[in-house]
Parts: C-alpha cells; sequence; structure tokens
C-alpha cells in the first residue's frame, strides 16, 4: 500500500503527551530528542538545527559583536586564564546562541523511558550545570528567547520583519527559524543536489537557487515543487 494511503495525519501532541503549544515538529520528535535533547546543555539541539535546517554551523554565524549578557555560568570567561580567548572566541557563538536555546530550557530527553520530557514553568537542570565556572554568568529563569542575530551581519539571514524575534519555547522558535530566508534557501540547495547531482557552481547555478527559495516561500514551503522546479533547470544534464 502506497504511504500516502496508510499514513494518518495526527497532532503530534496526540502521540507524544506534550501540549499542542510545546509541539515543533521534527525538533520534538523522540529521535530528535533521543540525539540532541540526551544529557548536555541542549545546544545540540540548536547547533544540528542550523546544520539541518539552515545549512549553516556555528563557525558561519560567529559574531563577537553581540552582548555576552546572556551567556551561561558554565562557560568560563577566562579559559586557561586568558580572557581574550572569550573574548574573540567563544562569545562569537555563545552570544547569539545562549539566547536562542533558551527556548529549550523546558525539555530533556529521559533514557530509560526512551521519551522525551516536557517540564512547564520548570527549567532543567542541566541549564544549571557548572555555575562555578563563571558566578556573574546568566541564570536560565525560564523559556523566553531572543534573537541576537537580528542585528548585526547575521541579519543577512533574512529574519523575518513580520515576527518580533522573540518568544517562548521551541515552537515560536521554529518560526522564527522556519520563515527566514535561511531556511528557504537551505532547502533549495538541498533539493538542487539530490536532483541535479552536484553543487550549484556558476552564476546561472546560484540564480536558480535564489528562484527556487523565493518561490518555496510563496508557495507555501512546497517541496513538491522545489524537486520540479529543479528538474526542469537540469534536465538534459
Amino acid at each position: 500500500m502506497p504511504l500516502k494511503d496508510a499514513l494518518v495525519a495526527a497532532p503530534q501532541s496526540d502521540l507524544n503527551g506534550l501540549p499542542a503549544t510545546a509541539t515543533a515538529g521534527v525538533i520534538t520528535s523522540r529521535q530528535a530528542a533521543r540525539a540532541f535533547f540526551i544529557a548536555g546543555t541542549n545546544r545540540a539541539m540548536f547547533r544540528f538545527t542550523l546544520l539541518n535546517h539552515l545549512c549553516l554551523d556555528l563557525e558561519q554565524v560567529k559574531d563577537t559583536s553581540r552582548a555576552a549578557d546572556r551567556v551561561r555560568q558554565d562557560i568560563p570567561r577566562s579559559p586557561g586564564g586568558d580572557s581574550r580567548l572569550f573574548l574573540n572566541n567563544c562569545v562569537g557563538c555563545h552570544a547569539g546562541m545562549d539566547p536562542l536555546v533558551q527556548a529549550y530550557a523546558y525539555y530533556d530527553y529521559d533514557e530509560a523511558a526512551g521519551r522525551l520530557l516536557y517540564t512547564p514553568d520548570q527549567v532543567r537542570p542541566k541549564y544549571l550545570i557548572n555555575a562555578d565556572n563563571f558566578k556573574p554568568g546568566y541564570v536560565t529563569p525560564d523559556d523566553q528567547w531572543d534573537n541576537y542575530w537580528r542585528a548585526g551581519p547575521n541579519a543577512l539571514l533574512g529574519w523575518d520583519s513580520a515576527l518580533p524575534g522573540s518568544g517562548n519555547g521551541a515552537k515560536s522558535l521554529g518560526v522564527e527559524l522556519a520563515n527566514s530566508q535561511a531556511f528557504a534557501s537551505c532547502q533549495a540547495k538541498k533539493v538542487f543536489k539530490a536532483v541535479c547531482l552536484r553543487e550549484p557552481v556558476d552564476s546561472a547555478d546560484h540564480a536558480q537557487i535564489a528562484a527556487m527559495s523565493d518561490s518555496f516561500r510563496a508557495n507555501n514551503y512546497s517541496l513538491k515543487r522545489l524537486f520540479a522546479e529543479s528538474a526542469v533547470y537540469c534536465r538534459g544534464e
């Protein structure tokens, strides 16, 4: 039986027990939680969200000009006794990342039970570990996130001006990321490579990627349309 006939659409909250306001698609799936919410500090979930959905790694969005007021206590401000390492390197990722990762403050993974945990209004202990690394650092009180990357060089990622750039929880952060130009461009690039069996190599290819990105956003984020547009462009190769 074809999958389209066998699969039945259902709200994620009906399947994983989360409130509808706390679901965020693949981010709050059991497998994603098992991979990226387990142990650690939940920063892994954000990093791999960037990689998988915006085609960017942290080094590419590094910006040392953002305020460091939301960097957590677990990040030393003078690693190895040298504050320059923090000011010239560490802060470039953490100043923008930590205010965004706060969206996941109520999420964790229960390895024994094999399920995603969600504790509304209760910050997971992992957000408060290693506090002695820098006592004056930020203590996470809730799941309110803010996008410091809307200013500075990462404004070029194309954030939606109709959105506030802040919110609570994984769902609203997902909306922020999914409405960026970087998200649309990433999907266009991945489909182009899958269909054309190569990376874009010249100005015509890059113009096609840009056109597909715009089409993707204008047509309700239809991946099916992206595949069709890529096939037409690369036919005969």
